[in-house]
């Protein structure tokens, strides 16, 4: 569980991948305090590095308005190497499909089965209008994982845009490549959503809005019960994965 890679993946914008590998570094960096190195290959909005707490850096992928597939190259070396490290990767919509022909032209999948430790790669499902975009994007990584031995999916169902459908057939089909299924829940509640817009704007970790006294008692209590929900949803993916791996 020390030493997994993790990228988010999702080819439509909007969807919550950022705050998505926001509350993903803040699992792995305080709550199971172990070594990250976080990276955001996003070259319009990179959210994910303006933490700074989380201290991500980005990857400048553009030359004169085009994207360098080569430019890839020293993150997947820096994950390969730092055996001993926790990696999550923050991707945008726009390099969705560079990074997608990136890993196959590359034989990433291939190299990722070489190693001796775990491989997720974390996609997002909302509700509402971009339902079937988002499920078109976890049908290509399926497609991408498939044949893989040691990658497997980690799929996110954002309700913040409504309620998530997923039919008994799509959840078959990539059933066998699935570690687990993370519900990001909408709370329909005014309050949860302003502390939560508030934190993210002001690009603070949990563990910094608790310490900010621009966050009451009640708000304070309100985030930690969204965080705790997510980390025990992730908790026996990869408290599972640490067993095996002992």
């Amino acid at each position: 569980m020390n030493n997994s890679i993790n990228i988010v993946l999702q080819g439509k914008g909007g969807v919550g991948k950022s705050f998505i590998s926001s509350i993903l570094a803040q699992y792995f960096l305080d709550y199971k305090k172990v070594d990250l190195v976080g990276a955001d290959t996003d070259p319009v909005n990179k959210s994910f590095a303006s933490f700074e707490r989380i201290n991500a850096y980005p990857i400048e992928i553009l030359k004169n308005g085009a994207i360098i597939q080569s430019k890839f190259d020293n993150i997947f070396e820096l994950m390969v190497n730092e055996e001993n490290k926790t990696f999550v990767i923050d991707n945008g919509a726009s390099t969705f499909v560079p990074m997608m022909k990136y890993i196959e032209d590359n034989g990433v999948i291939d190299l990722f089965d070489e190693l001796d430790r775990p491989v997720f790669i974390h996609t997002v499902i909302v509700g509402g209008q971009s339902q079937s975009d988002t499920l078109q994007g976890l049908a290509s990584l399926y497609e991408l994982v498939k044949n893989s031995k040691n990658v497997k999916l980690i799929i996110w169902l954002n309700e913040f845009q409504g309620d998530v459908e997923i039919s008994n057939t799509q959840k078959k089909v990539v059933a066998d490549k699935t570690a687990g299924v993370i519900k990001v829940v909408n709370r329909d509640s005014d309050a949860f959503t302003a502390d939560l817009e508030k934190m993210t704007k002001s690009r603070l970790t949990l563990v910094e809005a608790l310490q900010d006294s621009n966050f009451g008692l009640m708000a304070k209590n309100r985030l930690k019960r969204v965080f705790n929900d997510i980390y025990e949803q992730l908790d026996p993916i990869f408290n599972e994965t640490q067993s095996t791996a002992e």
